[in-house]
């Protein structure tokens, strides 16, 4: 069973094991929450190789033997230092053995072909600015996480970010000026349109 939380991935250290197009898009995702990344495979594809100036790259394959303690010597990592990995090999029983070892130091690992033995799902997202709406089936059917994602942002466009700005300045303008919790949170109630009028959507 899986319960959602939000996480604060900005400048936080995390590790994607494979180089193949599914960890170029786990990496397009963690770069786009501005996430500092670390890839580890001997090949990486050509979308990979052009975000050199934003990710680290170690060119070599990850063994098991690599993670006998927390600190591997021959790659220079300390597995502790992680707040997530995600496992991303071409190969189903590596990715198996790899995180098996390494959960131990790092709790959040995503096993992009096993989602039963991963302890995070990556969701699919509609990305409002500060507003962001998140889908999962708990890793049972993606295809489905995003055709409700689409669904999603149909209804909910790009002027929820500018709305949402405006009740941000309104509910800091209130807490200036209205003491009494309550009253502020009755006029943030009244002030709070939802959903968006036809006319003020773009």
């Amino acid at each position: 069973m899986s319960s959602p939380f939000i996480l604060q991935l900005y400048r936080k250290p995390v590790l994607v094991v494979g180089g193949g197009i599914i960890a170029e898009r786990k990496v397009a995702y963690l770069l786009k929450e501005k996430a500092l990344v670390t890839v580890i495979s001997p090949l990486i594809t050509e979308g990979l190789e052009s975000l050199r100036s934003q990710i680290k790259i170690i060119k070599t394959s990850l063994a098991v033997e690599d993670i006998s303690e927390e600190y591997c010597r021959r790659l220079n990592i300390n597995w502790r230092s992680f707040l997530l990995i995600v496992m991303a090999t071409n190969s189903h029983p590596l990715n198996e053995q790899l995180s098996n070892r390494l959960f131990p130091y790092v709790s959040l690992i995503n096993i992009v072909d096993n989602p039963q033995l991963s302890s995070f799902y990556f969701p699919a997202v509609v990305d409002r600015g500060a507003l962001k709406i998140s889908v999962t089936t708990s890793g049972k059917s993606p295809i489905l996480a995003r055709k409700i994602r689409e669904y999603l942002s149909d209804t909910f466009g790009l002027e929820y970010n500018a709305y949402l700005e405006e009740l941000h300045h309104i509910r800091t303008e209130l807490q200036k000026i209205e003491p009494d919790p309550q009253k502020r949170k009755e006029m943030l109630e009244e002030r709070t349109e939802f959903p968006l009028p036809p006319a003020t959507k773009k």
